[in-house]
């Protein structure tokens, strides 16, 4: 238990001192640490390594609180099932906006072009059926505004963003108590978008144009959990600072060590467990018995 704790602060660290001068540093390795953290109560039934100190009886006589050992256990059940029932919705929204749509074309790389109505900009969506949903009049927009979406929204589908959103999705399920993973999650989502709008401005597309386009495209409706709206209002800001910013170095050897850091961490933690207490202790009955014992038996009257 403790390492659901403990794991997902060092994964935190890590990604917090990664983007300490550049939020959008390589997505990659928050990807890893989500990913990591997905898997995380897979790794507590494994063997434990006996290496932290054996547990100490506590000295107190007070009167412990007590908490039923099934209380716990059972209120992250229902977390993580609220969880799996938004993410379920999300997917149910996702098969219904395909019904909704119809399809305009499909891309040599096999993503489906879709129109929806009431959509008010491009969402990257799919794992398996790959799909660029767009809103109604596409087929109006000029060409140089539907290839810079195109790219954008394709550069998500080339990144296989839809499936690392799915996966820190469940890393958040798991992880529903923890406001770090939270952070990690929405650091991901921005880390994506900064990745796919470095992919347009390297096909020589001017800053300031395609960051007027993105205030045009920002979305103020719901996209699924798992979808990538090119916009969002709420990432906005943050992605035209970055795109008039100069670009930072991204460090190889320092993402290399973090990512090192959080895999051993990720293995590892979940691993330790405590040395067995010695077979002579004595048990608690005893201790506090002695504790409460008259020291001086000879003065007592």
């Amino acid at each position: 238990m403790n390492a659901l704790i403990v794991f997902p602060l060092l994964a935190a660290i890590a990604v917090w001192f990664a983007g300490r001068r550049d939020a959008s540093r390589d997505p990659r390795l928050t990807t890893l640490a989500l990913a990591l953290l997905a898997l995380a109560p897979l790794f507590l039934f494994l063997p434990k390594i006996p290496l932290l100190p054996a547990p100490v009886l506590a000295e107190s006589t007070a009167p412990a609180l007590t908490i039923p050992g099934w209380l716990i256990p059972s209120l992250w059940l229902v977390g993580f099932i609220v969880s799996l029932s938004r993410l379920a919705l999300s997917a149910l929204g996702l098969s219904r906006w395909r019904k909704r749509s119809h399809l305009l074309e499909t891309t040599a790389d096999g993503v489906e072009i879709r129109e929806l109505p009431g959509l008010s900009g491009p969402v990257a969506a799919g794992i398996l059926r790959k799909t660029v949903f767009v809103p109604a009049g596409w087929a109006g927009w000029d060409d140089a505004t539907r290839d810079t979406v195109l790219l954008h929204e394709l550069a998500h589908h080339r990144r296989h963003d839809p499936l690392v959103r799915w996966i820190a999705a469940l890393a958040v399920a798991v992880h529903w108590f923890n406001p770090l993973v939270h952070w990690m999650n929405r650091r991901l989502a921005l880390q994506c978008e900064h990745a796919c709008d470095r992919r347009v401005l390297a096909t020589g597309i001017r800053a300031d144009r395609y960051a007027e386009m993105l205030c045009r495209f920002a979305s103020r409706g719901r996209t699924p959990a798992t979808g990538l709206a090119m916009a969002e209002m709420s990432s906005l800001e943050a992605r035209v600072r970055h795109l008039m910013a100069p670009r930072s170095s991204r460090g190889f050897f320092t993402l290399a060590a973090l990512a090192s850091l959080v895999i051993w961490g990720g293995f590892l933690l979940p691993l330790l467990g405590r040395k067995p207490a010695p077979a002579n202790a004595p048990d608690r009955t005893e201790v506090e018995l002695r504790l409460s014992a008259n020291p001086f038996p000879a003065d007592t009257p």
